[in-house]
């Protein structure tokens, strides 16, 4: 084969085993169509993994195999040499008669014996039958470098005894357990290192390749902390414009609480932009009813944050006001606003309630001048809830496979912030919030830009232990086998 600056592989196995789903995770592409049903692609199709705006990776989808055995029979119907055998694959492709009887197989093969190295996925979960040998023969035939994938579709049922691990040792260079659906960045790049390895002249590129991934987390964990600072501080300084309706309060809840989903959304979706994930959707929830009697209860605060006896140890050391749920006027004074002392959370929550009932009324100030702004929500939790919220929607996203097709639903559970991090928040969220000039809708210059810049620096340390966790976690529960298998 001759040697190419840019790897080429060719995605190929029995339909159904993953194969459109490899190419997604692996080129990060959720453009590519993935389908349960059988012969979702149809055609040869290649994406190219565009890292810092050039092409490091060319990946081939391809359809399944069909007759693999009857090609196999027309192969081995004359004797030929070990080395002729890519010759003998070329006298099939090029019959025009195959193109009509065997139209998959010519599909995966042509880009291979246009000099494609081979990645030959399985599925676990399946016994090794005579059309998987077929096919494994086949792909020997075309002299190709290639390396197998097990794809643990159902992994409480995977092949207890390794029959594939043994069978796939005697047809391919290396063999590899990958999970599509939940591999992120170290098991992508512990595949890719294996690539590299296939043949003479890809080590480099896909070292290369490797290290630019490095760097490209590093400058996103960057940007994406400086986001997320800005996001929180935007969420905690909310105000919106009063009128003088009398069902003025009302209304205000209902717009402030559209206004920190929207916020949200607008949050997530810009990451899944810039990540690649357009077709990504954050879960939406039937929002709460305002105007009933049954809002969401204390006893799930700890969900997003704190008991609620922590919470008010936590609020009291940060010095923050308890009891007050959304500011509603010019300056220092304020009115509860709505059935609560609890804050806005976001597209999965609503208010957080207490027990107190909504006043029936909006009053003024002393000389005669009525609220005129709704927010911020000043509940002693909501900024724990925001921060909570985002970091867990960012970690989240970041390690979602290209692959996923479901809609992101928030896993949300209580934070194991210490005591000293959660005082801080809530000091830098008092700090954000107080005072706030008359008729601006922006912070005092009591909060600075270092004290933004203290913000996103706790964030981007948070989010990166907790990405290293989460990379721990997978690598100690994915089945490897390291070891170099050469083919017979």
């Amino acid at each position: 084969m001759t040697a190419v600056s840019i790897p080429q592989l060719c995605v190929v196995g029995h339909p159904n085993k993953g194969k459109s789903s490899i190419v997604s995770t692996l080129a990060e592409n959720d453009s590519v169509r993935i389908g349960v049903e059988s012969g979702t692609t149809r055609h040869a199709d290649t994406f190219e993994f565009i890292v810092q705006g050039r092409v490091m990776l060319a990946l081939t989808d391809t359809p399944g195999f069909q007759r693999a055995r009857q090609v196999l029979a027309w192969l081995q119907a004359e004797a030929v040499s070990p080395s002729q055998r890519p010759e003998r694959v070329r006298a099939f492709l090029a019959r025009p008669e195959h193109r009509q009887r065997f139209p998959d197989e010519c599909e995966l093969l042509d880009p291979i014996m246009a000099g494609a190295g081979i990645l030959y996925v399985v599925d676990a979960a399946q016994p090794v039958t005579a059309a998987d040998e077929a096919e494994m023969e086949i792909l020997r035939w075309t002299g190709q470098p290639r390396m197998a994938v097990i794809n643990p579709m159902d992994p409480e049922h995977a092949d207890p005894d390794q029959a594939w691990q043994r069978t796939l040792n005697q047809y391919f260079q290396w063999v590899r357990v990958f999970n599509p659906l939940t591999a992120a960045l170290p098991a992508r790049q512990s595949l890719l290192r294996a690539v590299g390895e296939l043949t003479a002249g890809w080590s480099q590129p896909i070292n290369r390749l490797c290290r630019q991934l490095e760097q490209r987390d590093r400058e996103r964990l960057q940007a994406v902390s400086h986001a997320l600072g800005a996001y929180w501080s935007e969420q905690l300084t909310l105000r919106l414009p009063l009128d003088k309706a009398p069902e003025a309060v009302v209304k205000a809840e209902e717009q402030l609480r559209q206004q920190l989903n929207a916020q949200e959304q607008l949050f997530f979706h810009q990451l899944a932009v810039d990540w690649g994930h357009r077709q990504a959707a954050l879960q939406q929830t039937t929002p709460w009813d305002l105007t009933g009697a049954e809002l969401m209860q204390t006893e799930t605060w700890y969900l997003w944050g704190l008991r609620q006896h922590e919470l008010l140890l936590v609020a009291g050391s940060a010095g923050a006001a308890g009891g007050l749920a959304v500011d509603v006027g010019l300056g220092g004074s304020s009115l509860l606003l709505g059935a609560l002392s609890g804050g806005v959370l976001g597209t999965a929550g609503g208010w957080l309630a207490s027990r107190e009932r909504r006043p029936n009324w909006l009053g003024r100030l002393a000389g005669g001048r009525e609220k005129r702004f709704a927010g911020p929500v000043r509940h002693p939790n909501f900024p724990l809830v925001v921060m909570a919220r985002a970091l867990t929607l960012t970690q989240q996203l970041w390690l979602r496979p290209h692959a996923r097709r479901d809609i992101l639903a928030l896993r949300t559970s209580a934070e194991a912030w210490s005591r000293s991090d959660q005082v801080r928040l809530l000091q830098w969220a008092r700090a954000l919030q107080r005072p706030y000039t008359p008729g601006l809708t922006t912070p005092s210059r009591k909060w600075t830009a270092s004290a933004q810049q203290k913000l996103v620096s706790w964030i981007h340390d948070t989010l990166n232990d907790r990405l290293q966790r989460a990379w721990e976690e997978q690598t100690d529960k994915v089945w490897r086998h390291d070891e170099h298998k050469p083919a017979d």
